[in-house]
């Protein structure tokens, strides 16, 4: 079975109720929900919250609703935590985790995303935006070198980032978040469009995702 699992946190600690804030009539969370269900291709999709008032707010959807312990939503709960105590009540193969702070995300990557973890059968995956650009880290180069001439960006070879739009991981896996780890070498990295790589942390965020949601794909 593979679930898709769309976490929602009552509190935030960047952005005040980021997950209740609402693009074109519809709260980020509802947008996620109804984008998990169009793909048709999960077995079951659940909302995974500590506010106990969605669950009649979510009534209206074809989907389980899970309320979990409040430590598991405090800011010192990781990633880890949720997706293990998540495996413990849903007996799954394979959890897929949808993003909310992702609403531009559309639904090809969705697809390709799903597709791609199941065709080739990994462990664990993660979406990422590809940038051909010069990137420093602590003021060294890291995909070039100061004595050499700079070469043109459609020439370098791409970078990636997470983005966190979407993630997976195999039953198989268990172990390793028990040990206190998200993703290892063997994690399949996954490029997305840029609409899934604009993520809602921050004010100024939601006002462009609010512009650019009159344009996007969907």
């Amino acid at each position: 079975m593979n679930i898709c699992m769309i976490p929602v946190r009552k509190g935030s600690q960047r952005l005040a109720k980021k997950n209740y804030l609402q693009i074109n009539g519809k709260a980020v969370y509802e947008i996620a929900i109804e984008k998990a269900l169009s793909v048709n291709l999960f077995d079951k999709v659940v909302l995974n919250t500590d506010d106990p008032n969605l669950e009649s707010a979510v009534t209206k959807f074809d989907i389980d609703f899970y309320l979990r312990e409040p430590r598991l939503a405090s800011s010192e709960a990781t990633s880890e935590m949720v997706v293990l105590d998540f495996f413990k009540k849903y007996k799954c193969n394979r959890v897929f985790w949808l993003n909310t702070v992702s609403p531009l995300q559309t639904i090809e990557d969705i697809k390709n995303f799903f597709n791609k973890t199941i065709d080739d059968d990994v462990q664990s995956s993660v979406a990422v935006s590809k940038h051909q650009v010069h990137v420093t880290f602590k003021g060294q180069p890291i995909n070039f070198d100061w004595a050499q001439n700079f070469a043109k960006t459609q020439d370098m070879t791409p970078v990636l980032s997470f983005n966190y739009s979407m993630m997976s991981w195999h039953k198989d896996e268990i172990e390793m978040l028990e040990g206190g780890q998200l993703f290892n070498d063997s994690t399949m990295m996954i490029e997305s469009s840029i609409w899934s790589s604009i993520l809602l942390k921050s004010k100024e965020d939601f006002d462009l995702i609010e512009k650019l949601a009159t344009i996007s794909p969907n």
